[in-house]
């Protein structure tokens, strides 16, 4: 009843200032922080949320609200974090929201799949000065569009989900650190690469794959993870962007995590002067990308690297004996390709592995090498649909996990 009366009480308070959105579009900037608070939990089916809401729309202080985190400045009591996630969490975000001057954190988290979400963000989100990390994981019917303004300057991490392009707007936020981009409708902005601070751009969708990876990527000189994924997650569920390879992610020293899903349709092959300068790689997973020729050895020139899988692709000739030279190495996957040779040796030198998977590749042939019983963790391993004798070592019948393995 309380709870009741509060909301009330909020809702004629908003009401004799300014109408939440007025017949011009006008937006009530001369809310208080819990009037806001108490707003976005009466607009967005506050009172269904199954999680714990536990202050919520209370006159307790808003540092005790469920998701809330609050400081006193200049003697009032500010939000400078917000984070709502719930199932129940539906409706467009209040225009209001941008009375929160002091918001540093903002992250809402919906699961109305069956709502229209054309409208569900206001563009006013985007010019709150003092937002560090923004998460918009918006799910529901269609998509939004972005302003074709922003005015984040302190932004470090923003995480979007299912907006709309044009996205050129993004390559004005230079303070980004983090960008990443989830179910989107449109093309990677030609001038990603203005975004000199980005450490990780991660963009995956299930919509149909629009242009090709940018050149300018080689511009983000900072970048440690790049991940881009055009099947949403899905193998086979949606075909390669009718674009090249992304050649300039190999001009990238400082690159640590390389995934790439469905951008490329049209062949391409790895740089062996290039890659050996890239000393910092621990996971290289590119899959369904028209990859072709051999294996450069000096893809194992990192120490660090820890899992390499290039599949469904279409390289050619041996598993270089330089791949012994990375003893993190925990997973490889070369499967669904037209390898031949014989699988070295010197893999037995990569002691942590856990999955060897060499499947379907036509020619591959010889023995399977009695080193990789040094291989303790090894719990996956296959060479189905090759030539590989099915004539096992005794030292590798007698692998602790060797019941695991599904060989041939």
């Amino acid at each position: 009843m309380k709870k009741s009366l509060l909301i009330m009480g909020a809702a004629l308070m908003m009401l004799g200032a300014v109408s939440c959105s007025g017949g011009d579009g006008a937006v009530n900037k001369d809310l208080t922080d819990r009037e806001v608070l108490t707003l976005i939990y009466e607009q967005m089916n506050g009172a269904k949320w199954a999680e714990d809401t536990a202050g919520w729309c209370s006159d307790k202080p808003l540092s005790e609200w469920e998701g809330v985190e609050a400081e006193t400045i200049d003697g009032v009591e500010r939000v400078v974090g917000l984070k709502l996630n719930d199932d129940s969490l539906k409706g467009n975000i209040p225009a209001e929201i941008v009375n929160l001057t002091e918001l540093k954190e903002l992250s809402f988290y919906t699961r109305a799949y069956d709502a229209d979400i054309t409208n569900a963000v206001p563009a006013g989100i985007f010019s709150m000065a003092k937002l560090e990390d923004l998460r918009l994981f918006i799910h529901g019917k269609g998509h939004y569009t972005l302003p074709t303004e922003m005015n984040l300057p302190a932004i470090k991490q923003l995480h979007i989900t299912r907006a709309e392009g044009p996205f050129d707007v993004l390559c004005n936020l230079t303070t980004l650190e983090e960008l990443q981009m989830f179910n989107f409708k449109g093309a990677i902005p030609e001038n990603i690469g203005n975004l000199a601070n980005l450490e990780t751009l991660w963009w995956e969708t299930s919509e149909d794959p629009q242009g090709r990876v940018p050149a300018s990527i080689n511009k983000l000189s900072k970048l440690e993870h790049i991940q881009i994924d055009y099947t949403n997650g899905i193998a086979g569920g949606v075909k390669a962007a009718d674009a090249p390879f992304p050649v300039e992610v190999w001009d990238i020293p400082t690159l640590q995590y390389v995934f790439l899903r469905c951008v490329a349709s049209q062949p391409s092959t790895l740089p062996a002067e290039k890659i050996a300068a890239m000393k910092e790689l621990k996971n290289v997973t590119i899959i369904d990308c028209g990859i072709e020729g051999t294996i450069p050895a000096e893809m194992f020139t990192s120490p660090k690297l820890y899992s390499f899988s290039i599949y469904r692709c279409n390289l050619t000739g041996e598993i270089p004996a330089a791949i012994g030279n990375c003893p993190e190495l925990s997973t490889i996957n070369l499967s669904y390709n037209k390898l031949s040779g014989t699988i070295p040796a010197t893999i037995g030198k990569c002691t942590k592995l856990f999955t060897l998977s060499l499947e379907d590749n036509a020619e591959l042939g010889g023995s399977l090498p009695a080193s990789l019983a040094s291989c303790e963790k090894l719990s996956m391993f296959s060479v189905k649909n090759t030539k590989v004798s099915q004539d096992v070592p005794a030292a590798l019948k007698s692998h602790a996990n060797f019941s695991k393995w599904r060989l041939f």
